[in-house]
């Protein structure tokens, strides 16, 4: 052979080679996004045993050493794998929460079981004995029995009463059912009244959100009576059952996991921006403000003071590529490290858990002051390129707005989502009961990282969606409420693309400046609190407030 001509090499063995290195990219992907996901994990393990398989019955054709490195990479591959599918991919920083224990009491027979107060009388709010039985790992009958020592229930009545009747001296026996806890004691004409309040408000509210809200107010109602009191109020609606919302699969470890966060942009005509936080895990909203600007120490002085000081510090947190997020992420690396990946910057589409959120924002109060302040401006002398109106909606309306804002924050966080297997759950519960059963997150002196949550690099594909993204109502909505920002839809179609823009992108909100002196200001007040309507959430009389608060404003013009 001569020695410039080339060496040929088997079409089989290029194959085999070729083959292996797209095997090992496949591998090192679903490490890095797959971690602690059984079934797709198991799908890359029967890969690896196929390439194994392909490489023994072409080992003819393999060099020797070549074959060795091949086969012992293949061992690494399927140990790798093993242990990332009893892994998780958020360990806590300490083991899950033991709500109950057995305790000797000195006595023949077992040791009596013990449940943590505070767990009881919360836990209870959320679900019934049957509900909490499994989380602490107790019959049902042992949580009725500690909830009555508490006295945090009271006795129910007996399950069969005998009378005699007086008339034939049959004795007559009555079976009374049990129920899921304790009906609150209110008459037709007051959850009529409650009713009424609540669509005031909240007028696009189905079902499971006024039972949510009436939950968070205190009461306690049969799902019969609030169907029949919201035709009573409002009328038979024309579907009145369960909405399918087309809630695709998503994973996190637990609470406080992932948390999302963006501000959403239908106010911004009148400068109002609303921020929120919620975590992935359980859609609990742990945070949510209307601001009159959009700058990053408004959005972080939110994610501390709402977010971290009442729910824990979230152990990740996604968001887009917008100035007002710098100070979140700033906050978050230096809390964590840069290593850990404590802030994921992605495209506004990919953060679909709080897209999804903003369409229920817009439904429950955002289109109502939207369409607010429209007819304001149609019919009421609301000029919104002028400071001084902005300034004068602001003082007027910011506050309710915030209000409303945190009345449907509660309803939301109490309201009932039905998943796959048919089961309803509140956020509020999956948050709870989440921190017991996937462990504790967020609530450390100084939270810190594990070995294993540093196995999770490359954080491109987390905590998103995908198949929301092609969710059509999803979509148009984010459309219509950032009108300015144009959507890259072949993006969508790769998790492993280049998510950085060229510069973070900056949407201006700026705070007006008040027209009046502070005596000024103070005169209006005094005025406006003469107003029998000052305090009114009814629509039409905000709208009266509005006339007569610019009135007043032009007279210290005259």
């Amino acid at each position: 052979m001569a020695d410039n001509e080339p060496i040929l090499i088997p079409l089989r063995l290029e194959t085999i080679r070729i083959a292996f290195i797209q095997l090992g990219d496949r591998v090192n992907a679903a490490l890095r996004t797959q971690i602690g996901d059984t079934l797709r994990l198991q799908e890359q393990n029967s890969g690896v045993l196929r390439m194994l398989q392909a490489i023994q019955e072409h080992a003819d054709v393999i060099p020797v050493d070549e074959r060795q490195v091949m086969e012992d990479s293949i061992d690494a591959m399927i140990h790798a794998l093993a242990t990332a599918t009893v892994q998780s991919d958020d360990p806590p920083p300490r083991q899950a929460i033991a709500v109950a224990h057995r305790e000797a009491t000195g006595r023949r027979g077992r040791p009596r079981v013990e449940i943590d107060y505070d767990f009881l009388s919360f836990g209870l709010q959320l679900r019934g004995p049957t509900g909490l039985a499994p989380v602490a790992g107790v019959a049902p009958r042992t949580i009725r029995r500690r909830a009555l020592e508490y006295e945090l229930v009271e006795p129910a009545a007996p399950v069969y009463t005998e009378s005699q009747d007086e008339a034939t001296g049959e004795v007559i026996r009555t079976y009374t059912s049990s129920t899921s806890g304790p009906v609150s004691a209110i008459t037709d004409d007051e959850l009529d009244q409650l009713m009424h309040h609540i669509l005031e408000i909240f007028p696009t509210f189905g079902r499971r959100m006024i039972a949510g809200h009436l939950r968070q107010l205190g009461y306690r109602v049969p799902t019969l009576r609030i169907r029949e009191s919201y035709n009573r109020v409002h009328g038979p609606p024309v579907s009145y059952s369960n909405t399918a919302t087309g809630r695709q699969p998503y994973r996190v470890a637990g609470p406080n996991s992932l948390a999302h966060h963006d501000g959403q942009h239908g106010l911004r005509r009148w400068r109002i921006i609303i921020h929120a936080f919620i975590d992935g895990y359980s859609r609990f909203v742990t945070g949510i403000r209307a601001n009159d600007n959009n700058r990053a120490a408004t959005v972080l002085a939110v994610f501390l003071e709402d977010v971290v000081a009442r729910h824990g510090t979230p152990r990740r947190v996604r968001g887009d590529h917008g100035t007002e997020n710098v100070r979140v992420a700033e906050w978050m690396e230096s809390l964590y490290g840069p290593e850990h990946g404590a802030y994921i910057w992605g495209r506004s589409v990919h953060n679909i858990r709080i897209e999804r959120l903003w369409c229920d924002v817009t439904r429950g109060f955002g289109r109502k002051w939207s369409n607010f302040f429209l007819s304001l401006e149609y019919s009421c002398g609301l000029q919104p390129d002028l400071d001084a109106h902005i300034w004068l909606i602001h003082h007027l309306f910011l506050r309710a707005i915030n209000q409303d804002a945190a009345d449907w924050a509660k309803a939301w966080n109490e309201h009932k989502i039905r998943f796959d297997n048919d089961r309803t759950r509140s956020p509020r519960d999956l948050f709870f009961f989440g921190m017991i059963e996937n462990g504790l997150r967020g609530f450390d002196a100084v939270p810190g990282t594990t070995a294993d949550d540093d196995d999770v690099e490359d954080l491109d594909a987390y905590g998103i969606d995908w198949e929301d993204l092609h969710d059509a109502d999803i979509m148009a909505h984010h459309t219509e409420q950032n009108a300015d920002e144009e959507v890259d839809h072949d993006a969508l179609q790769n998790p492993f693309s280049n998510d950085g823009p060229h510069k973070l992108s900056h949407v201006e909100v700026q705070e007006p400046l008040c027209p009046f002196t502070p005596e000024h200001v103070e005169l209006l007040d005094a005025h406006l609190v003469a107003n029998p309507h000052s305090e009114s959430r009814n629509m039409n009389s905000r709208r009266a407030v509005w006339i007569e608060a610019l009135a007043f404003c032009r007279s210290f013009y005259d």
